[in-house]
Protein backbone atom coordinates (compact mmCIF):
# COMPACT_ATOMS: atom_id res chain seq x y z
CA UNK A 1 0.00 0.00 0.00
CA UNK A 2 1.47 3.36 -1.02
CA UNK A 3 1.74 6.15 1.53
CA UNK A 4 -1.08 8.66 1.57
CA UNK A 5 -0.44 12.31 0.78
CA UNK A 6 -1.67 14.41 3.70
CA UNK A 7 -2.05 18.14 3.27
CA UNK A 8 -1.66 20.53 6.20
CA UNK A 9 0.01 23.75 7.19
CA UNK A 10 -0.28 27.46 6.42
CA UNK A 11 -0.41 29.18 3.05
CA UNK A 12 0.86 32.57 1.92
CA UNK A 13 -1.25 34.47 -0.61
CA UNK A 14 0.55 36.69 -3.13
CA UNK A 15 -1.54 38.82 -5.50
CA UNK A 16 -0.13 40.56 -8.58
CA UNK A 17 -1.65 43.96 -9.24
CA UNK A 18 -1.04 46.70 -11.77
CA UNK A 19 1.98 47.29 -13.95
CA UNK A 20 5.32 45.87 -12.93
CA UNK A 21 3.49 44.11 -11.36
CA UNK A 22 3.17 45.19 -7.74
CA UNK A 23 3.10 42.17 -5.46
CA UNK A 24 0.93 42.16 -2.34
CA UNK A 25 1.71 39.39 0.13
CA UNK A 26 -1.09 38.35 2.49
CA UNK A 27 -0.61 36.33 5.65
CA UNK A 28 -3.71 34.78 7.21
CA UNK A 29 -4.52 36.27 10.60
CA UNK A 30 -4.28 34.09 13.68
CA UNK A 31 -2.11 31.17 14.77
CA UNK A 32 -4.26 28.81 12.72
CA UNK A 33 -5.44 31.35 10.16
CA UNK A 34 -7.16 29.65 7.25
CA UNK A 35 -6.87 30.31 3.52
CA UNK A 36 -9.46 28.60 1.34
CA UNK A 37 -9.24 28.05 -2.41
CA UNK A 38 -12.40 26.70 -3.99
CA UNK A 39 -13.24 25.90 -7.60
CA UNK A 40 -16.91 26.53 -8.28
CA UNK A 41 -18.61 24.89 -11.23
CA UNK A 42 -22.07 25.63 -12.55
CA UNK A 43 -23.78 22.78 -14.31
CA UNK A 44 -27.00 22.00 -16.09
CA UNK A 45 -28.73 18.76 -15.17
CA UNK A 46 -29.78 16.91 -18.34
CA UNK A 47 -32.89 14.80 -18.01
CA UNK A 48 -35.29 12.74 -20.05
CA UNK A 49 -38.98 12.14 -19.49
CA UNK A 50 -38.32 8.42 -19.53
CA UNK A 51 -35.43 8.12 -17.08
CA UNK A 52 -35.25 11.46 -15.26
CA UNK A 53 -31.74 12.71 -14.46
CA UNK A 54 -29.25 11.43 -16.99
CA UNK A 55 -26.03 13.47 -16.66
CA UNK A 56 -24.72 17.02 -16.23
CA UNK A 57 -23.04 19.43 -18.61
CA UNK A 58 -20.66 22.21 -17.54
CA UNK A 59 -21.80 25.86 -17.88
CA UNK A 60 -19.17 27.90 -16.02
CA UNK A 61 -16.06 27.61 -13.87
CA UNK A 62 -14.59 30.09 -11.36
CA UNK A 63 -12.18 30.14 -8.43
CA UNK A 64 -12.54 31.86 -5.07
CA UNK A 65 -9.82 32.53 -2.52
CA UNK A 66 -11.07 33.62 0.92
CA UNK A 67 -9.15 34.48 4.10
CA UNK A 68 -8.73 37.15 6.77
CA UNK A 69 -5.37 38.90 6.32
CA UNK A 70 -3.03 40.05 9.07
CA UNK A 71 -3.07 43.76 10.04
CA UNK A 72 -0.91 45.20 7.26
CA UNK A 73 -1.73 48.85 6.46
CA UNK A 74 0.27 48.49 3.21
CA UNK A 75 -2.40 46.14 1.83
CA UNK A 76 -5.00 48.94 1.58
CA UNK A 77 -4.25 49.93 -2.06
CA UNK A 78 -5.20 46.49 -3.39
CA UNK A 79 -8.04 45.86 -0.93
CA UNK A 80 -9.66 49.24 -1.71
CA UNK A 81 -8.77 50.26 -5.29
CA UNK A 82 -9.22 53.84 -6.49
CA UNK A 83 -12.23 52.98 -8.71
CA UNK A 84 -14.28 52.35 -5.55
CA UNK A 85 -13.90 56.02 -4.69
CA UNK A 86 -11.13 55.34 -2.17
CA UNK A 87 -7.93 57.34 -1.73
CA UNK A 88 -4.91 55.69 -0.12
CA UNK A 89 -1.96 57.96 0.62
CA UNK A 90 -0.92 59.72 -2.59
CA UNK A 91 -3.29 57.66 -4.75
CA UNK A 92 -6.46 59.67 -5.37
CA UNK A 93 -9.72 57.75 -5.58
CA UNK A 94 -12.49 58.47 -8.08
CA UNK A 95 -15.65 56.40 -8.21
CA UNK A 96 -15.92 54.61 -11.57
CA UNK A 97 -19.12 52.58 -11.81
CA UNK A 98 -18.89 50.02 -14.61
CA UNK A 99 -15.19 49.37 -13.99
CA UNK A 100 -14.08 45.78 -14.61
CA UNK A 101 -11.80 44.84 -11.68
CA UNK A 102 -10.02 42.00 -13.48
CA UNK A 103 -8.88 44.40 -16.18
CA UNK A 104 -7.82 47.07 -13.68
CA UNK A 105 -5.90 44.57 -11.58
CA UNK A 106 -4.05 43.33 -14.64
CA UNK A 107 -2.93 46.79 -15.66
CA UNK A 108 -4.16 46.28 -19.21
CA UNK A 109 -7.39 45.34 -20.93
CA UNK A 110 -7.96 41.58 -20.76
CA UNK A 111 -4.57 41.08 -19.13
CA UNK A 112 -4.06 38.49 -16.42
CA UNK A 113 -3.20 39.24 -12.79
CA UNK A 114 -2.45 35.96 -11.01
CA UNK A 115 -2.87 35.14 -7.35
CA UNK A 116 -0.60 32.43 -5.99
CA UNK A 117 -0.87 30.43 -2.78
CA UNK A 118 2.44 29.03 -1.60
CA UNK A 119 3.04 26.67 1.32
CA UNK A 120 6.34 26.20 3.21
CA UNK A 121 6.49 22.54 2.11
CA UNK A 122 6.76 23.65 -1.51
CA UNK A 123 3.26 23.51 -2.93
CA UNK A 124 2.12 26.25 -5.30
CA UNK A 125 -1.43 27.01 -6.46
CA UNK A 126 -1.48 29.56 -9.28
CA UNK A 127 -4.86 31.09 -10.26
CA UNK A 128 -4.14 32.93 -13.49
CA UNK A 129 -6.69 35.80 -13.69
CA UNK A 130 -7.86 37.33 -10.43
CA UNK A 131 -9.11 40.46 -8.67
CA UNK A 132 -10.25 41.43 -5.18
CA UNK A 133 -14.06 41.42 -5.32
CA UNK A 134 -14.87 40.99 -1.63
CA UNK A 135 -13.56 44.05 0.21
CA UNK A 136 -13.07 43.57 3.94
CA UNK A 137 -14.63 45.44 6.82
CA UNK A 138 -12.11 47.01 9.19
CA UNK A 139 -12.21 46.85 12.98
CA UNK A 140 -10.49 49.74 14.72
CA UNK A 141 -9.79 49.15 18.37
CA UNK A 142 -7.46 47.75 20.98
CA UNK A 143 -6.79 44.03 20.51
CA UNK A 144 -8.95 43.79 17.39
CA UNK A 145 -7.79 42.21 14.11
CA UNK A 146 -7.83 44.97 11.50
CA UNK A 147 -9.40 43.05 8.60
CA UNK A 148 -12.41 40.81 8.22
CA UNK A 149 -12.62 38.30 5.38
CA UNK A 150 -11.31 39.09 1.89
CA UNK A 151 -12.45 37.41 -1.32
CA UNK A 152 -10.34 37.15 -4.46
CA UNK A 153 -12.23 35.89 -7.50
CA UNK A 154 -10.51 33.97 -10.29
CA UNK A 155 -12.12 33.99 -13.73
CA UNK A 156 -11.21 31.95 -16.77
CA UNK A 157 -8.52 33.44 -18.97
CA UNK A 158 -10.44 35.85 -21.20
CA UNK A 159 -9.55 33.93 -24.38
CA UNK A 160 -9.91 30.39 -23.03
CA UNK A 161 -12.60 27.88 -22.12
CA UNK A 162 -12.93 25.27 -19.36
CA UNK A 163 -10.67 22.34 -20.10
CA UNK A 164 -8.06 24.44 -21.92
CA UNK A 165 -4.63 24.18 -20.32
CA UNK A 166 -4.09 27.12 -17.96
CA UNK A 167 -7.58 28.54 -18.34
CA UNK A 168 -8.17 28.82 -14.57
CA UNK A 169 -5.15 27.23 -12.83
CA UNK A 170 -1.74 27.54 -14.47
CA UNK A 171 -1.02 24.31 -16.32
CA UNK A 172 -4.26 22.83 -14.95
CA UNK A 173 -2.15 21.41 -12.12
CA UNK A 174 -0.89 22.09 -8.60
CA UNK A 175 2.85 22.15 -8.04
CA UNK A 176 3.07 19.46 -5.39
CA UNK A 177 6.76 19.94 -4.46
CA UNK A 178 9.48 22.46 -5.16
CA UNK A 179 7.25 25.51 -5.66
CA UNK A 180 9.09 28.84 -5.43
CA UNK A 181 7.96 31.38 -2.86
CA UNK A 182 6.49 34.26 -4.93
CA UNK A 183 6.88 36.75 -2.07
CA UNK A 184 10.27 38.15 -3.05
CA UNK A 185 10.29 40.89 -0.38
CA UNK A 186 9.52 38.60 2.55
CA UNK A 187 7.44 39.49 5.58
CA UNK A 188 7.79 43.16 6.49
CA UNK A 189 5.55 43.94 9.51
CA UNK A 190 3.29 46.94 9.08
CA UNK A 191 1.22 46.37 12.17
CA UNK A 192 -1.61 48.74 13.13
CA UNK A 193 -3.57 48.22 16.33
CA UNK A 194 -4.66 50.43 19.20
CA UNK A 195 -6.93 53.24 20.32
CA UNK A 196 -8.99 55.20 17.78
CA UNK A 197 -11.03 58.38 18.25
CA UNK A 198 -13.53 60.08 15.93
CA UNK A 199 -14.50 63.65 15.07
CA UNK A 200 -17.58 64.48 12.97
CA UNK A 201 -16.93 67.94 11.58
CA UNK A 202 -16.94 70.59 14.29
CA UNK A 203 -20.37 69.60 15.63
CA UNK A 204 -20.74 70.07 19.38
CA UNK A 205 -20.51 66.74 21.20
CA UNK A 206 -19.16 64.88 18.16
CA UNK A 207 -15.55 66.12 18.07
CA UNK A 208 -13.91 63.74 20.56
CA UNK A 209 -15.84 60.50 20.19
CA UNK A 210 -14.80 57.09 21.44
CA UNK A 211 -16.59 53.75 21.11
CA UNK A 212 -17.34 51.06 23.64
CA UNK A 213 -15.77 48.17 21.73
CA UNK A 214 -14.37 49.16 18.33
CA UNK A 215 -15.18 51.18 15.23
CA UNK A 216 -16.28 49.20 12.18
CA UNK A 217 -15.54 50.53 8.70
CA UNK A 218 -17.54 48.64 6.08
CA UNK A 219 -17.87 48.78 2.31
CA UNK A 220 -20.87 47.45 0.45
CA UNK A 221 -19.57 47.00 -3.10
CA UNK A 222 -21.79 45.19 -5.58
CA UNK A 223 -20.45 43.50 -8.70
CA UNK A 224 -22.31 41.70 -11.45
CA UNK A 225 -21.07 39.00 -13.82
CA UNK A 226 -20.83 39.61 -17.56
CA UNK A 227 -21.42 36.29 -19.27
CA UNK A 228 -21.13 34.97 -22.81
CA UNK A 229 -23.10 31.75 -23.39
CA UNK A 230 -23.16 31.25 -19.60
CA UNK A 231 -19.36 31.65 -19.18
CA UNK A 232 -18.36 34.49 -16.84
CA UNK A 233 -15.89 36.52 -18.86
CA UNK A 234 -15.85 39.73 -16.78
CA UNK A 235 -17.28 41.35 -13.66
CA UNK A 236 -18.31 45.00 -13.39
CA UNK A 237 -18.82 47.36 -10.48
CA UNK A 238 -22.49 48.30 -9.95
CA UNK A 239 -22.53 50.35 -6.73
CA UNK A 240 -20.59 51.22 -3.57
CA UNK A 241 -21.62 52.40 -0.11
CA UNK A 242 -19.33 53.15 2.85
CA UNK A 243 -20.32 53.13 6.51
CA UNK A 244 -18.67 53.56 9.91
CA UNK A 245 -20.42 52.15 12.98
CA UNK A 246 -19.85 52.00 16.71
CA UNK A 247 -21.45 52.31 20.15
CA UNK A 248 -20.54 55.93 20.78
CA UNK A 249 -19.26 57.58 23.93
CA UNK A 250 -19.16 61.35 23.46
CA UNK A 251 -22.35 63.02 22.24
CA UNK A 252 -25.26 63.19 24.66
CA UNK A 253 -28.53 61.46 23.87
CA UNK A 254 -30.07 64.89 23.37
CA UNK A 255 -27.43 65.71 20.74
CA UNK A 256 -27.90 62.38 18.96
CA UNK A 257 -31.69 62.61 19.01
CA UNK A 258 -31.60 66.17 17.67
CA UNK A 259 -29.61 65.07 14.61
CA UNK A 260 -31.82 62.07 13.84
CA UNK A 261 -35.14 63.80 14.48
CA UNK A 262 -34.13 66.63 12.12
CA UNK A 263 -34.44 64.22 9.16
CA UNK A 264 -37.47 65.09 7.04
CA UNK A 265 -39.70 62.87 4.91
CA UNK A 266 -38.41 62.74 1.35
CA UNK A 267 -35.61 65.16 2.16
CA UNK A 268 -31.96 64.59 1.34
CA UNK A 269 -30.17 63.30 4.41
CA UNK A 270 -26.89 65.15 4.75
CA UNK A 271 -25.06 67.63 6.97
CA UNK A 272 -22.97 69.24 4.21
CA UNK A 273 -19.39 69.13 3.02
CA UNK A 274 -17.96 70.27 6.36
CA UNK A 275 -19.11 67.15 8.18
CA UNK A 276 -16.45 64.59 7.35
CA UNK A 277 -15.94 61.87 9.93
CA UNK A 278 -12.23 61.64 10.73
CA UNK A 279 -10.97 58.64 12.68
CA UNK A 280 -7.50 59.01 14.20
CA UNK A 281 -5.51 56.04 15.42
CA UNK A 282 -2.04 54.68 16.20
CA UNK A 283 1.03 56.04 14.40
CA UNK A 284 -1.03 59.10 13.38
CA UNK A 285 -3.04 57.03 10.89
CA UNK A 286 -6.32 58.57 9.81
CA UNK A 287 -9.42 57.33 7.99
CA UNK A 288 -11.82 59.94 6.62
CA UNK A 289 -15.42 59.31 5.63
CA UNK A 290 -16.49 62.21 3.44
CA UNK A 291 -19.73 64.23 3.71
CA UNK A 292 -21.58 61.84 5.99
CA UNK A 293 -24.78 61.74 7.99
CA UNK A 294 -25.57 59.98 11.26
CA UNK A 295 -28.21 57.26 11.70
CA UNK A 296 -29.24 55.14 14.67
CA UNK A 297 -29.46 52.06 12.39
CA UNK A 298 -32.47 50.54 14.14
CA UNK A 299 -30.64 51.04 17.42
CA UNK A 300 -31.25 53.74 19.98
CA UNK A 301 -30.85 54.25 23.69
CA UNK A 302 -30.48 51.35 26.11
CA UNK A 303 -31.27 50.98 29.78
CA UNK A 304 -29.95 48.38 32.21
CA UNK A 305 -27.36 45.68 31.89
CA UNK A 306 -23.60 46.17 31.62
CA UNK A 307 -23.43 47.83 28.19
CA UNK A 308 -23.20 51.56 27.69
CA UNK A 309 -26.58 53.17 27.14
CA UNK A 310 -26.06 54.19 23.51
CA UNK A 311 -26.84 51.69 20.78
CA UNK A 312 -24.87 51.38 17.58
CA UNK A 313 -24.61 54.64 15.64
CA UNK A 314 -23.82 54.67 11.91
CA UNK A 315 -22.19 57.30 9.71
CA UNK A 316 -22.92 56.95 5.97
CA UNK A 317 -21.45 58.88 3.05
CA UNK A 318 -23.19 60.48 0.13
CA UNK A 319 -21.75 60.78 -3.38
CA UNK A 320 -19.87 64.06 -3.87
CA UNK A 321 -19.94 65.49 -7.40
CA UNK A 322 -17.43 68.25 -6.70
CA UNK A 323 -14.95 66.87 -9.22
CA UNK A 324 -14.50 68.21 -12.75
CA UNK A 325 -16.45 67.51 -14.88
CA UNK A 326 -18.89 66.31 -12.20
CA UNK A 327 -16.85 63.18 -11.47
CA UNK A 328 -17.49 61.70 -8.01
CA UNK A 329 -14.46 62.16 -5.82
CA UNK A 330 -13.15 59.94 -3.04
CA UNK A 331 -15.69 59.03 -0.37
CA UNK A 332 -13.22 57.12 1.83
CA UNK A 333 -9.66 58.35 2.45
CA UNK A 334 -6.84 56.43 4.15
CA UNK A 335 -3.68 58.25 5.18
CA UNK A 336 -0.31 56.91 4.01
Amino acid sequence: MSAQTLYSGPGRVVHSNGSGPTLFAFHADGENGQVKLSIAEKRTARQTATYGYHRSTLDDQMAEITFSPFDMWSLLPVLFPAFLGVSVGATTGALAIGTRPHDVAAGSVNGNAPTKIWTPDGRLYNVVRTAVTGHPSLKLGVGQPLYDSVKITGLLDASMFPGDSGALIAGNAITETGGTNPDTAGFVPDFINGHWTGAWGAITGFTAMEVEDFWTVSVNAKYSALTVQKLTRHMKLDSVEFMVKGRLAGPTHTQLAAKVLAHTLGGTIGEGSATDLVLTGPSSKTITLKDCEVFLENQGFEFGGTKLGTGEVAFVTKVDFSGTPSIPGAALIFSA
